[in-house]
């Protein structure tokens, strides 16, 4: 049983949890067998329940109410294990078994949200029902309240688009066409059910909140022309939030993911390296060992911010380690050749990191994928591609023209990447990189940063004294991301009050000659 937390009388099988960090679990460990036992545990309770799934298999009530509940299921989420998981696994292990024993399951629980969308008005939408939400997000109506901010219709849409499409691959897989012909539509309906009820037609979201726009992006929600309006809209909540996090149990494990994927690695790892609440570094920073269930669960006086529902031990948050083997080692299984026969290697490099590897004992071998920056500022890029297995490698920040290839293999540019073949072998690549990794201080660093650090703040207060009245809301502003946000603003009367008689290129000059601190 994926248990929630080992150390207080709970101790069960939350559903949720296991879904979201089934994809970090299998990175980890060879879960196949676990997650077979599980998976066939929850279609044993869902067929007391008309295909409903579970909050918590197994079931300690086989008397529940048949229709959605906190004790009973059918929350978004949760219950959608049914799809996630055996696709995860099929994905991670390419054995098809899996996806022939669960497929009974898994199509029992889209239909019976199908059922709930008929129900309400067959508006090919999940709005009805009790859900969990963006449980434990931060922008929730309620200041340290459980739920989040994101309207739960739109988050159990995106579900319901998502277990479609799952159902729909996984029948195409066992060669169910008329399944994954039917359940294909149906899931696109509902993308276009959620970009009619959800968002403009130019791509802005109607729910202002950064789970919104993750799942926008990472469920594919909408159109390709509009996806870089999404993401511009999620970088400036984060913006906002001076590149925190808000996010719950299910915009959490997607944020980092969905920012890389779409090209802002940079901002990825700015949530990532943060070291103040909230952030997964405050927790290591704080003494932690194991992750904890809330952002805040000890507080920075070292105290416990709560006796109720607190635990010190709770893994889903941890799902930020599937980012780390996708995204910053860069390993991706591909679906057209689950199981690592088919890699893509796509390491992204960030200053704060000098290096980063991973390993995995995947189905088809020993997988490695890792990068170093050297002292002469060269990049290295190593991988390992199992025994008949073949990967495409995309060298970062790097230039076709001055990169040494070997011979036999075929290498395009690819963007600011190259994009390298591979068959099974161990390679690498050893480059001058098209831009520098080094960290260095301007005006557009975050504001509240340069106000904490002594010497940053000694240089804003040089050139920029009137910036700190700002700051502490003496001038009846909300302090701004960056003062690069300020310059280029159109509303010239805010930067002239901020700018005037100020030398702002000798500003930055000043910031830049003040070098970050960091840790190693």
């Amino acid at each position: 049983v994926p248990t929630d937390c080992p150390q207080r009388d709970e101790r069960m099988g939350w559903t949720g949890d296991a879904e979201v960090f089934s994809g970090t679990a299998s990175f980890n460990m060879d879960t196949y067998a676990f997650y077979a036992k599980f998976m066939h545990d929850v279609w044993q309770d869902q067929q007391f329940y008309n295909g409903m799934v579970a909050s918590v298999v197994p079931t300690f009530n086989k008397n529940k109410d048949p229709e959605s509940g906190f004790a009973s299921g059918g929350a978004c989420a949760w219950s959608d294990c049914a799809t996630v998981i055996p696709w995860e696994v099929y994905l991670h292990f390419g054995d098809k078994t899996i996806l022939e024993n669960q497929y009974d399951s898994m199509k029992a629980w889209v239909d019976w949200i199908r059922r709930q969308d008929e129900k309400s008005g067959n508006r090919r939408l999940w709005t009805v029902g009790f859900h969990f939400g963006d449980w434990l997000a931060l922008d929730g109506p309620v200041a340290g309240g459980v739920m989040g901010g994101t309207d739960n219709g739109l988050l159990a849409s995106a579900y319901y688009r998502l277990s479609t499409n799952i159902l729909a691959k996984a029948a195409a897989v066992l060669g169910k066409t008329e399944d994954a012909a039917f359940y294909g539509e149906l899931s696109e309906q509902v993308k276009a059910a959620i970009q009619n009820e959800f968002f403009s037609k130019n791509g802005r979201s109607t729910i202002l909140t950064q789970t919104a726009h993750v799942v926008a992006l990472h469920f594919d929600l909408v159109e390709p022309e509009v996806r870089g309006r999404v993401l511009a809209d999620l970088q400036a909540l984060l913006r906002k939030s001076n590149m925190h996090l808000k996010t719950g149990f299910i915009g959490t494990p997607y944020l980092c993911r969905s920012l890389s994927d779409n090209g802002d690695s940079e901002s990825a790892y700015k949530i990532f390296f943060q070291e103040d609440y909230p952030s997964w570094l405050y927790e290591v920073l704080m003494g932690a060992t194991t992750i904890w269930e809330r952002w805040n669960s000890i507080l920075p006086d070292g105290k416990i911010s709560g006796t109720g529902m607190n635990s010190l031990n709770h893994y889903a948050y941890g799902s930020i380690v599937e980012w780390m083997y996708r995204n910053m080692c860069g390993i991706n299984p591909v679906e057209t050749a689950p199981g690592f026969r088919k890699i893509h290697f796509k390491p992204e490099v960030y200053g704060k990191l000098f290096h980063a590897k991973a390993t995995l004992r995947s189905a088809m071998g020993l997988v490695e994928s890792g990068w170093k920056r050297e002292d002469n500022g060269t990049l290295t890029v190593s991988v390992t591609v199992p025994f008949n297995a073949e990967a495409v490698l995309w060298l970062p920040d790097a230039d076709l023209v001055s990169l040494k290839v070997p011979a036999g293999l075929s290498a395009e540019q690819d963007s600011s990447k190259v994009k390298i073949s591979l068959q099974t072998g161990c390679f690498s690549f050893n480059y001058q990189p098209t831009r520098s990794y080094e960290m260095a201080y301007s005006i557009e660093s975050p504001l509240r940063e340069l106000l904490i650090t002594p010497e940053t703040k000694a240089v804003l207060e040089q050139h920029l004294a009137h910036i700190i009245q700002m700051a502490n809301g003496d001038m009846g502003m909300e302090l701004p991301y960056s003062l690069g946000e300020i310059a280029r603003a159109k509303d010239s009367f805010i930067a002239q009050m901020v700018f005037r008689g100020v030398d702002i290129e000798a500003l930055d000059v000043d910031l830049q000659k003040v070098k970050p601190k960091i840790r190693r």
